[in-house]
């Protein structure tokens, strides 16, 4: 366990799992941690990654703060630990709202770093209107003073996990508590943006992961943002799965990732 600090002051916590292929960068959704990663950290591994996670601002063991909660001073964070690692040729994976901060990272810092992405249940614009149907379910500028302080709490998961793993996670969060009313500033900047032309410019190659039960969107969410996906991408939705899918189903997470990475 390591900690780093900030350009603006925040101590971030981050592992660096060292392995003699290339590095992985796995980045966790609104609320997460990296313990949610473990099944993808111990696969990585095993196939002689780098593995790379870090908790964002007032997340998980970094330091709680109400400062600069954005996700472009997400991305900025992230960009200050790919210097201090000097990391470069990157698999960089995000889930949710670690989506949304890769696309910020392509906006602010461009492409150079990375060679592969990996988005997993995420849509680049969260804020339904007259001309988007593909964000989260009843969300848009009526509903927002309401559903952003609610949706967050529905069950996310369709799939069983495993008694074992939400056992460690639980030890993980009480000894971290999330401050939901804190960092909620950083979720009403999340659902706000719109990365629809981040999603489109990337040239990278890229792997996009649906829950194909995620609760969070229409059922055929994915049609919607399908014509965005750049023509190199591939587009999986994992069967039987809800918004955590490499939670909820690894193995199979696992092999689709292997798939597109070998």
């Amino acid at each position: 366990m390591a900690f780093f600090k900030s350009s603006d002051g925040v101590s971030l916590n981050y592992q660096d799992r060292l392995g003699k292929g290339q590095t992985a960068v796995l980045l966790s959704g609104f609320s997460g941690m990296q313990a949610e990663w473990q099944y993808q950290i111990d696969d990585l591994q095993e196939a002689g990654y780098r593995v790379v996670t870090m908790d964002w601002r007032s997340h998980g063991r970094s330091a709680r703060t109400a400062k600069n909660l954005r996700i472009s001073r997400l991305a900025a964070d992230l960009a200050e630990l790919f210097d201090l690692l000097d990391l470069n040729q990157i698999l960089l994976i995000g889930h949710s709202m670690g989506a949304s901060v890769i696309w910020a990272y392509l906006s602010l810092f461009g492409e150079e770093a990375l060679d592969k992405v990996v988005l997993i249940d995420e849509s680049p614009k969260l804020l339904n209107d007259s001309l988007w149907d593909g964000g989260i379910r009843g969300l848009n500028w009526t509903t927002f003073p309401v559903l952003s302080k609610s949706f967050f709490h529905q069950k996310l998961t369709v799939a069983a996990v495993s008694q074992q793993f939400k056992n460690a996670l639980r030890v993980e969060k009480e000894a971290h508590p999330f401050n939901f009313d804190l960092v909620f500033p950083l979720l009403e900047d999340h659902l706000l943006a719109d990365w629809r032309e981040n999603l489109q410019a990337c040239s990278r190659p890229l792997l996009f992961v649906a829950g194909e039960q995620s609760p969070l969107w229409k059922p055929d969410y994915i049609e919607t943002v399908r014509p965005l996906f750049p023509a190199q991408s591939r587009v999986v939705v994992l069967s039987g799965t809800g918004h955590l899918p490499h939670l909820e189903k690894p193995a199979d997470f696992n092999t689709i990732l292997h798939s597109f990475i070998d």
